[in-house]
């Protein structure tokens, strides 16, 4: 009777890990999407004469591009601090997902191998 116990909640918890795994997924789509209307590498101040100019530094093909902004990049800044937290995040949900694939993998190894058995 104890062990029907013990096999409904490890059930109980991989159902919880599956669960946690497929809203993982779904963040991290919805958090790729947000990226992709963000600008992408890093601005560059350059000052010719005096005077500040800005250019946004990416890479495409394999080549370093520079691209002019502006003076004013108050908007810009704020949408590259944006983009780098999404990017942190999704970096921390991306481990946490593998880990709880790997979580998942060796229940599977120590299930199939108790088929054989």
């Amino acid at each position: 009777m104890a062990v029907i116990k013990v096999v409904k909640l490890i059930w109980e918890r991989v159902k919880e890990i599956e669960e946690r795994k497929k809203e993982l997924d779904a963040e991290i789509k919805v958090l790729t999407e947000q990226l992709k209307s963000l600008p992408n590498g890093h601005l560059e101040e350059k000052l010719v004469k005096g005077k500040k100019y800005y250019y946004l530094r990416y890479w495409e093909d394999g080549k370093l591009k520079s691209k002019y902004v502006g003076k004013d990049i108050g908007d810009l800044v704020e949408k590259f601090r944006l983009a780098s937290e999404i990017k942190i995040k999704i970096d921390k949900l991306k481990r946490e997902n593998e880990r709880l694939g790997r979580i998942l993998e060796k229940i599977r190894k120590i299930i199939d191998e108790d088929k054989t058995n």
